[in-house]
């Protein structure tokens, strides 16, 4: 049996600000788009953001794959919203989700 040693998927969990953490599981020819639209749809409310990879820069939002994004097999980003928010930014349906694990 072939083994590759090319991983075709990466899990990526987005820390929010109140410290809760979104996980999604995406392809390695995924693109940083869609981490951003993946995370858009969790929120409560549309809102400006930045996706910051711990100890360096804000990703671009664009075509880039995640693999050349350097998120592949995993990745842990931070959540940066535009304005401070003093409540969850998760949508209820998110947060009932993570009530009932």
């Amino acid at each position: 049996a072939v083994v590759s040693t090319q991983s075709t998927g990466t899990v990526i969990r987005i820390r929010f600000p109140d410290g809760i953490y979104l996980q999604g599981t995406f392809s390695a020819h995924d693109t940083v788009e869609s981490v951003f639209k993946f995370v858009e749809s969790a929120l409560r409310h549309p809102l400006p953001f930045s996706l910051i990879v711990p100890g360096s820069t804000a990703l671009k939002r664009d075509g880039s794959l995640l693999k050349n994004a350097g998120l592949v097999p995993t990745g842990v980003l931070n959540l940066s919203p535009a304005e401070s928010a003093e409540f969850t930014l998760l949508s209820d349906e998110m947060v009932c989700k993570l009530s009932e694990m």
